[in-house]
């Protein structure tokens, strides 16, 4: 697997404490806060990540479309055997009802479907409105998290905050149909994040048995981190790679 974070970055050029040339003023950051507490976008992250998913997204629920079909084609022959040509004696007469009860059940399914949209349109709305470096770094820690889980979800991962490894700094984990077990490693920093915080999310990779990892900074990382990171199951994402995917997926 590749990602943005796996492309060659060059070293961040340091303004100060380490910090890329990029980084916002604190300034700028306070003003962003306060926009953001305005326009009730920090209230809005409070309420965390969508819905239990009923397939993950942008896969088609084949399992359920084929029992729908094989519901609108079964229960009415079941019932014109029964009930006219008395063929199957042996079905007991409350059969019938029963099949007729889930099929409507079935049918309900596109509103269930149409819900999940409706729920995934409002995490874009809400994931959308953090759009800048300066908007991150004006989030609380928990906030960030909370921001970079819907956006694991937009991209199409079931994600799941979790304090199962606090003690390797691990802030979620994630799956899809080709990543089985990814932990996620959020920092809400403005400095540059060296080789050894990519090492500590590797070993805790390696404690968990997970098969893949993302190091998810609002800061800059350093050319050690990439270069030690190359080849590795370890996406590093920047401020900067932060920033075009929240254009991506608003």
């Amino acid at each position: 697997m590749s990602g943005l974070g796996s492309l060659f970055f060059p070293e961040p050029e340091a303004r100060g404490n380490g910090e890329p040339d990029w980084m916002p003023t604190q300034a700028e950051v306070d003003r962003a806060r306060a926009q953001m507490e305005r326009a009730g976008t920090v209230r809005s992250l409070t309420r965390g990540l969508a819905d239990v998913q009923l397939v993950p997204a942008g896969e088609t629920p084949w399992p359920w479309l084929g029992a729908l079909a094989l519901w609108i084609v079964v229960w009415p022959a079941v019932i014109a055997f029964t009930l006219v040509d008395n063929r199957l004696p042996w079905l007991p007469w409350w059969l019938p009802l029963v099949l007729a009860l889930l099929h409507m059940l079935a049918l309900a399914g596109p509103v269930l479907l149409t819900e999940r949209a409706t729920s995934r349109d409002n995490l874009r709305q809400r994931f959308g409105k953090v759009r800048t470096i300066a908007q991150m770094l004006a989030l609380e820690p928990s906030e960030f998290e909370t921001w970079s889980g819907m956006l694991f979800e937009l991209i199409g991962y079931r994600v799941k905050n979790t304090q199962d490894v606090a003690d390797h700094g691990i802030d979620l984990e994630v799956a899809n149909n080709r990543v089985r077990h990814g932990l996620v490693q959020c920092k809400r920093y403005r400095g540059t994040v060296g080789e050894p915080t990519v090492r500590d999310l590797y070993g805790a990779m390696m404690h968990e048995a997970a098969d893949y990892g993302w190091l998810v900074t609002t800061g800059g990382v350093s050319r050690q981190a990439h270069d030690w990171a190359a080849g590795k199951p370890i996406d590093l994402w920047d401020g900067q790679v932060l920033e075009e995917l929240a254009r991506k997926y608003r």
